[in-house]
């Protein structure tokens, strides 16, 4: 049979499959659509003003009324603490210029950098007035710390690992004691290899058109601009669709296991990496990464959150190749494996 010939039917056998459509399009599309719609309103607004307290005659109080973002209100030791404890300032800088917070926040982060930066400014003598302290502090952080972001990203991770469905299916149409037209298949002289790669051209086109339908929507009705490379990014989901092609390949090769059950497989595989990835918000992620952070390192979910994030939003390209590298090493293992099961494969009765 014609190779394009072969991907096409493919294709089609995929296409009229509603369950399939629905949950490689509709269901990362409904996801991001209740992301959007529940933290619409997290990351910009707490930012309109950082509420902070000095002790009087502070010498710092100057430089930081320079500052649009941050108002500052001159008030005794114990009314400062008092205030703090309450939440109702940000933070609480002292005489000798320490700060003190309540916790940990975004406002509180940006703070801490405008701190650090008066400090290393009157190390080098620099006078303050001739620096420029609002510089990055909200155009090159605020993205960065919206919880969604994360979320987005994870999501689009997910679904590029979603074509696992697609070659685990189709591998294991080939298993003669998983179905008839396995029987019938491994009874010709058919080529297994022109076999494997028109499934791995068929998955890999589902599994593109999945993630330009979910970057796509984003693009449209996201207020935040989520994709400042996304050339980069392409090239990592692209890796990202196939190594799912290749842990399809193993999962379907599961001897005496009916589809139904593989299907689910895959599910919690996916979603679980998904979830120790950030799919669930950040504060998951970082318990992740400080408790066990083995885990992460071997999740390729997490590998390609952490890649976009750091590309789009960070302009960092460090260790965008590695990660390209550890996905393709997945498909390439996924693959020699496949052959090597599939090989003049006997069974004795088909």
């Amino acid at each position: 049979m014609n190779f394009l010939r072969l991907t096409y039917y493919l294709l089609v056998i995929n296409f009229k499959d509603f369950g399939y459509i629905f949950w490689t399009i509709g269901y990362p599309l409904m996801l991001v659509t209740i992301f959007m719609a529940t933290t619409s309103n997290l990351g910009g607004a707490d930012m309109t003003t950082i509420e902070v307290a000095v002790t009087e005659d502070n010498e710092y109080t100057q430089v930081l009324e320079q500052i649009d973002f941050i108002s500052v209100s001159e008030m005794s030791d114990s009314t400062a603490r008092a205030e703090l404890d309450a939440e109702n300032i940000t933070g609480y800088i002292t005489e000798n210029g320490t700060l003190i917070v309540q916790s940990s926040s975004f406002q509180a982060s940006v703070l801490e950098s405008v701190m650090n930066q008066i400090h290393q400014t009157t190390l080098l003598n620099v006078p303050p007035e001739n620096f420029n302290f609002e510089t990055d502090f909200l155009k090159s952080n605020g993205m960065e710390t919206e919880p969604q972001v994360v979320m987005y990203y994870s999501t689009i991770a997910m679904v590029s690992l979603y074509t696992v469905f697609t070659s685990m299916e189709m591998i294991s149409s080939m298993r003669p004691n998983l179905s008839t037209m396995g029987a019938r298949f491994s009874a010709s002289p058919f080529s297994k290899v022109k076999y494997i790669l028109a499934i791995m051209v068929a998955g890999l086109f589902l599994g593109l058109l999945s993630n330009a339908l979910l970057i796509g929507y984003l693009m449209i009705f996201n207020e935040s601009v989520l994709f400042n490379h996304l050339a980069p990014t392409l090239g990592i989901i692209l890796a990202g669709n196939i190594a799912g092609l290749g842990l399809g390949f193993i999962i379907g090769l599961t001897p005496r296991v009916n589809i139904n059950v593989k299907s689910v497989v895959p599910v919690v595989f996916i979603v679980g990496l998904a979830f120790l990835a950030g799919l669930m918000g950040p504060a998951v992620r970082s318990v992740i990464n400080r408790e066990i952070p083995l885990i992460n390192e071997l999740n390729p979910l997490a590998h390609i959150t952490d890649t976009i994030y750091r590309v789009n939003l960070m302009d960092n390209f460090e260790g965008y190749w590695t990660t390209i590298l550890f996905l393709l090493g997945i498909t390439f293992v996924s693959f020699f494996i496949t052959l090597i099961v599939l090989r003049r494969k006997q069974y004795d009765h088909i």
